[in-house]
């Protein structure tokens, strides 16, 4: 297997040397990137190059590139697999069709391909219910198959993320790469490094990812109680506080992180299912426990692969998490490349992340926020 990444500029174009030629052997390509595209001409250089390849376009928050991350440049990553194969899924609705059917219909898609054994999946950052499609998916995803990736997002702008398929992207739509192969070996890991603290609170009025009250009061009030002066600034300054979502049957409770706000309701709308009667708490980090969940996520991911070295290391970071670690964001990538340095390490940051929930078997795949997610990709 062969992975390697390049940058591009609109000022500077590509950072390797233009007379490369054609790699017909590519056989995917992720690019991350602002929502603001490259336009047609990018696109049609890209399907030049790499003639034999599908183009995967998430917009990003910020993108990954070795231990830089990045804002105004794409960043393109190339896999080239000696046996496994690639088949890209696209679907259009997001929001609109139900999330949990699309995630079934999805999940049946992907049954059909043959051989299949992982699943990059992305989702549109602001329409999707990710727990909801990830809930689907796993009622119809043949078992062995896994599942990692997540959502595109914009920033702290919380306006407009897209997908696109061998084009520019777009709104409202869903991406899943199907990897196949006996010869394909995946590890994922997926951390956060947040704490609860403050009262635990119930949620009294919510439909699907928005909530209304907590205890009997309306939810924004509550939650800007908290914040402070903070709360001038939401909802981006929610990046810093998310909440611990926590089922009524005493299960693993789970990271949600807020992505809008409805003065008039008095109500918060979140990246997943809130449901009515869960309890929540906030939360809150420091730098260095986020860097401890990067490092945990990027062991978990390594220690998948068997002792089979990985070729690329696929970081999908939360906002929040940059958001929270500022001018030392990069540390938390040095941490994943330390684990594996000789793979090309690329990724975005993202309005939540998809992976295997840590020591659940039950579950292919669950929606998580504010966490590092890794998926480390290689061939045996």
């Amino acid at each position: 297997m062969r992975a390697f990444s390049l940058r591009w500029s609109p000022a500077r174009g590509w950072s390797d040397t233009p007379d490369t030629g054609e790699q017909p052997d590519v056989q995917l390509l992720l690019a991350f990137g602002p929502v603001d595209s490259p336009g047609s001409a990018w696109f049609a250089d890209v399907a030049r190059r790499w003639p034999n390849a599908r183009l995967v376009y998430a917009t990003a928050g910020g993108q990954i590139d070795g231990l830089d991350v990045l804002d105004a440049d794409v960043v393109l990553t190339g896999l080239a697999f000696e046996h496994a194969s690639v088949h890209v899924i696209e679907s259009e609705g997001a929001g609109i069709v139900p999330d949990v059917e699309m995630g079934r219909a999805l999940g049946r898609d992907i049954g059909a391909v043959p051989g299949a054994r992982h699943v990059l999946l992305f989702l549109d950052g602001l329409h999707v219910n990710g727990a909801a499609f990830a809930k689907g998916m796993d009622a119809t995803l043949p078992r062995g198959v896994t599942v990692s990736g997540g959502l595109a997002s914009d920033g702290v702008a919380f306006v407009k993320t897209g997908l696109g398929v061998d084009g520019p992207p777009r709104e409202r739509c869903v991406v899943a790469v199907v990897m196949s192969g006996d010869s394909l070996v995946i590890g994922t890991g997926s951390a956060g490094g947040w704490e609860p603290f403050g009262p635990e609170r119930i949620i009294t009025r919510a439909e699907s990812t928005t909530v209304f009250e907590l205890d009997g009061q309306r939810a924004l009030e509550v939650y800007c109680r908290y914040l402070g002066d903070l709360a001038t600034e939401l909802p981006g300054s929610a990046l810093l506080f998310p909440l611990a979502l926590t089922p009524n049957d005493g299960g693993p409770a789970v990271v949600r992180t807020i992505l809008g706000i409805d003065e008039a309701a008095g109500s918060l709308r979140f990246a997943g299912d809130m449901p009515q009667g869960y309890k929540v708490r906030l939360m809150r980090s420091t730098k260095d426990s986020l860097l401890d969940g990067a490092a945990q996520a990027a062991a978990d991911a390594r220690a998948g692969m068997n002792g089979v070295e990985p070729s690329a290391m696929l970081c999908v970071s939360c906002i929040g998490r940059r958001e929270v670690l500022r001018s030392r964001v990069e540390e938390e990538i040095d941490e994943v490349a330390q684990l594996a340095p000789r793979a090309v390490v690329t990724g975005y940051y993202s309005n939540g992340e998809i992976a295997p929930p840590p020591g659940v078997t039950d579950r292919v795949a669950l929606l998580h926020n504010q966490t590092m997610t890794i998926t480390a990709i290689g061939e045996r």
